[in-house]
């Protein structure tokens, strides 16, 4: 998933006509008061960070007078919100709030559909009121292929307990955010707080948008609100990741990756989704300590070939690596000899000795005769396929790496 900054969340909120606060982005403390001057003296200065909780970190301000501004910016910028530094803020105008409010469409997993939900209880404590009294949030299932009428909405949002007239310009909004969920590819859309002003009017004084990172290739006109370093919801992103992104821009259209580093000692490079997730807690439960989560979509073009070649060769390059785990399921997408042959072209351009730095591969599919024939060119690469299990697999890593012997559980 990809989140959005706040002031591009604001941005494509405001872009399908839900009223947003007026506001800037300043990236020096000074800056912050000739907007504030702007806006009449008062504002609030909110950290630009990826991450949420920003409140609680003392990164949201309320200036009630201009002489405040420059200091209370300067303390933001020096501080950090979780693992994030604050290079940027926004200077947001200061609304005349009477009441909070919390809506969210999100995909729901169980249901395997969007859910908003919905909550007259707005503002910081959310999540804490969600987990201690889930009652005040009321969920509402939408059908992804259904357009939805005022008709339609409206008496759920009744059921929540917002009495007419400021329900019906929730349920307003609510159809405008759906249609920005479909229409953007969103993973997920949050309002809170999602205020009532005083002249009887809803705004969104504070918003979140996640987007789903496949389907990036059909929404060109969102890569401008997509930052160069986002980070990876509650870190920046290191170097190593930082590079691992330039690689899967070579082609966001084909074999998306995803990675993360640890600060483990075994390259890990399992792919396929529950067998990835599988091998990784097995390699753990046996004493390992994975480097890196790894995961790419499947391919059989020279772009996907390129990104295998180029990923193993840059997670080699991590200080302290011991040794490197490469495996996938039965494959019927890529054929395993073009996965292979990625691999040890890799393997050959780092130069490693494979006696001192052990490289376990397990391979099953369609072209394993020819990836035989091709991982043969390094005979000290210990290589597997089919009748060696997820446990062998992780087992022997360990092994390996710290030189002993693993006993089955």
């Amino acid at each position: 998933m990809v989140r959005l900054l706040e002031n591009f969340s604001l941005e494509l909120i405001k872009q399908h006509d839900i009223s947003v606060p007026s506001y800037s982005v300043v990236s020096k403390p000074e800056d912050a008061v000739g907007v504030c001057q702007e806006l009449g003296g008062e504002c609030v200065l909110k950290a630009l960070v990826p991450t949420g909780k920003r409140g609680k970190a003392g990164a949201v301000r309320i200036i009630n007078s201009l002489d405040k501004v420059e200091e209370n910016a300067s303390a933001v910028m020096d501080s950090k919100v979780g693992f994030f530094p604050v290079n940027q803020l926004i200077v947001m105008e200061k609304l005349d709030i009477v009441r909070e409010f919390f809506v969210s469409i999100t995909f729901d997993s169980n249901s395997n559909s969007p859910i908003v939900l919905l909550s007259k209880n707005g503002g910081v404590d959310i999540e804490e009121l969600s987990e201690n009294n889930p009652e005040v949030i009321t969920q509402i299932p939408l059908n992804i292929l259904k357009e939805y009428s005022m008709e339609d909405i409206f008496p759920n949002i009744i059921c929540s307990g917002f009495e007419d007239k400021i329900a019906n310009q929730i349920a307003i909004c609510v159809l405008k955010l759906f249609s920005m969920f479909k229409k953007c590819d969103c993973r997920m859309i949050e309002i809170n707080p999602l205020v009532e002003l005083k002249n009887g009017k809803i705004s969104a004084a504070s918003a979140v948008i996640t987007l789903d990172d496949q389907a990036l290739f059909r929404q060109k006109k969102l890569k401008k609100f997509l930052p160069n370093d986002e980070g990876n919801g509650w870190r920046p992103l290191t170097d190593l990741e930082s590079k691992m992104k330039k690689i899967d821009e070579i082609d966001l259209d084909v074999a998306s990756i995803r990675f993360g580093e640890l600060e483990g000692d075994i390259g890990f490079m399992l792919t396929g989704g529950g067998y990835s997730l599988t091998g990784f807690s097995q390699i753990i439960s046996n004493g390992g300590r994975p480097a890196s989560t790894f995961d790419i979509t499947p391919g059989i073009n020279k772009v996907y070939q390129e990104k295998v070649s180029l990923a193993v060769e840059l997670l080699l390059t991590k200080p302290g690596l011991k040794g490197l785990v490469i495996a996938g399921n039965v494959s019927n997408f890529t054929k395993v000899d073009v996965k292979m042959e990625s691999v040890v072209r890799a393997l050959k351009n780092s130069r490693l000795d494979f006696k001192k730095f052990p490289v376990v591969i397990r391979f099953a599919g369609p072209g394993i005769e020819r990836a035989r024939e091709i991982v043969s060119e390094l005979p000290d690469i210990h290589f597997y396929e089919k009748d060696f299990s997820l446990d062998d697999l992780s087992q022997k890593i360990v092994e390996l790496v710290y030189k002993r012997k693993v006993v089955s559980k």
